[in-house]
């Protein structure tokens, strides 16, 4: 582990004091922020930016990772996974020409590289390196889509550590704010569809950690203790299947669920004890994006390039098997649906009233009470869009590939009210905390903020 020794002091309170390791509204926990949501509350980011323009700072990462940054009590915590020569993933046209994107990932086998799967710990305030830590070390077992990377799946952080999951090598792991390891689980490494390589991001609540690591032969979902590591559940869907959706923590109006989503079905659960609330089947369930949540539903479905499924609405207090009877039908608990609107890659995020979706760069929004269509529009000034889209104060950021990244009011005609431009490639999420902006890209990671 390496330190920047005289950074140590200056964060020695948040690391060791009590009171100041409680979250507080500036804390950016796991991917897509609080119970994976997608929404930020007060925070006053910068509506104009650029290579030039309320750029606070850039870094770069040694490695790669498309996971997203996570930010507790001013640390930034990133995942990557370093060797040498460098694994760079490609852009979406550079990775679609590769023999994995045609299915044929069987033709092609890991690469014979040693891989370093780290962690990063950051200061927000200026970008400076406080520590790193090597977790696990060795080749890779099974190849990934040349747009994918080793370290996709985001951490978590709560007031005990920062915790991580490395697909590749099945490797669940807890550390101190500090970067000391506490513990480590194994979960076995096994192959994805088409070679695809994994993308489960963890989710967190209450001092548990959920990882998901479904593939083609294994269907896990696990909780650990945040601090011991200790098993408290575990549950195994009866068939295999590869899903790279993030389980997420909904809090309704009924209670707290454990949602987790891949091929075609749904499994709610009680996060603490792991029992089973309720499951759907025969939907085209997330399983390259994740679900969208509110106080009041859900919001889900699935696309692929072979077919296009419903976005399905589902409000809070379901109990039991919701399955239809027939595929991609409505079920008990389903307030509505709209045929063919499923999200691809892009998970969709509700602002409360409105949920959207973003296709590439069409913009697509629906009342959440009725499914009403009240916009839909091309996005002339983004190109694709493999990141998810976040709720900031009522504006949704929403962040292309190349860079171009815009921020919609949260109405009726959705406006464009902020526009930014960082020459890069973004597949990771952005996140959100200190009214900043955090961007990762290939060459860089990037804090956004006013001046």
């Amino acid at each position: 582990m390496v330190f920047s020794f005289h950074r140590i002091l200056a964060i020695a309170s948040l690391v060791f004091g009590i009171t100041d390791c409680l979250a507080t509204a500036d804390d950016f926990s796991q991917f897509r922020g609080t119970g994976g949501s997608g929404v930020v509350r007060d925070q006053k980011i910068p509506l104009q930016w650029s290579s030039e323009d309320n750029l606070a700072w850039k870094i770069t990462v040694p490695g790669a990772g498309w996971s997203q940054p996570v930010i507790w009590n001013q640390m930034l915590f990133v995942t990557t996974a370093v060797s040498n020569p460098e694994l760079r993933p490609k852009d979406f046209s550079g990775g679609v020409r590769m023999p994995q994107s045609m299915g044929m990932g069987g033709l092609a086998g890991p690469p014979k590289v040693q891989i370093q799967w780290q962690v990063h710990c950051y200061d927000t305030k200026d970008g400076q390196l406080i520590w790193k830590q090597t977790v696990v070390e060795g080749q890779p077992e099974h190849p990934i889509h040349p747009s994918n990377t080793y370290a996709t799946e985001s951490p978590v952080v709560d007031e005990n550590g920062v915790y991580v999951f490395f697909g590749a090598t099945g490797t669940v792991a807890g550390l101190t704010h500090a970067g000391s390891l506490l513990w480590r689980k194994e979960l076995g490494v096994f192959p994805t569809n088409n070679g695809f390589g994994t993308g489960s991001s963890l989710a967190i609540q209450s001092g548990f950690v959920f990882a998901q690591h479904f593939t083609e032969k294994s269907a896990s979902l696990t909780c650990f203790n945040t601090r011991s590591g200790d098993l408290v559940w575990s549950d195994n869907r009866d068939k295999m299947g590869s899903s790279w959706s993030s389980p997420i923590i909904w809090k309704n109006g009924v209670r707290t669920e454990l949602i987790s989503s891949g091929g075609e079905r749904l499994t709610s659960y009680d996060p603490a004890t792991g029992n089973k609330l309720w499951s759907i089947a025969n939907v085209k369930a997330p399983t390259a994006c994740s679900i969208a949540s509110d106080s009041a539903r859900i919001y889900f479905g699935g696309s692929d390039p072979m077919s296009k499924g419903p976005l399905f609405a589902m409000h809070a207090g379901a109990t039991g098997d919701l399955t239809p009877k027939k595929k991609n039908e409505r079920f008990e608990n389903c307030d509505w649906l709209e045929a063919k609107a499923g999200p691809g890659m892009a998970s969709p995020v509700s602002s409360g009233k409105f949920v959207v979706v973003i296709d590439n760069n069409i913009l697509r929004a629906y009342e959440t009470e009725t499914g009403k269509k009240i916009q839909e529009r091309r996005l002339g000034m983004l190109k694709m869009v493999a990141a998810s889209p976040i709720v900031v104060d009522e504006k949704v950021l929403i962040l292309d590939e190349e860079g171009n990244a815009v921020l919609l009011e949260a109405s009726a005609e959705f406006p464009i009210v902020g526009q930014g431009a960082i020459k890069d490639t973004f597949w990771a999420t952005p996140a959100i905390a200190n009214d900043s902006i955090y961007l990762r890209g290939i060459d860089g990671l990037y804090c956004v903020r006013n001046p």
